[in-house]
């Protein structure tokens, strides 16, 4: 069974499992840059998505 489980590192790991083994494999800079811009894509998209809400209960 697959916990859960979080810890905080200065890179960004992309996670496969392999014979039930966790392996993580270190980002490429230019993945974690990808990463990050997804992230702040994401985060952008859930304020406008938050804002229309508002402006359609109005």
């Amino acid at each position: 069974m697959v916990q859960d489980t979080r810890f905080e590192t200065d890179f960004t790991f992309t996670v496969n499992i392999l014979n039930e083994c966790l392996v993580l494999i270190p980002d490429s800079e230019d993945i974690r840059t990808m990463k990050q811009q997804n992230q702040q894509q994401q985060a952008q998209l859930s304020d406008i998505k938050l804002q229309l809400q508002a402006l359609l209960i109005e």
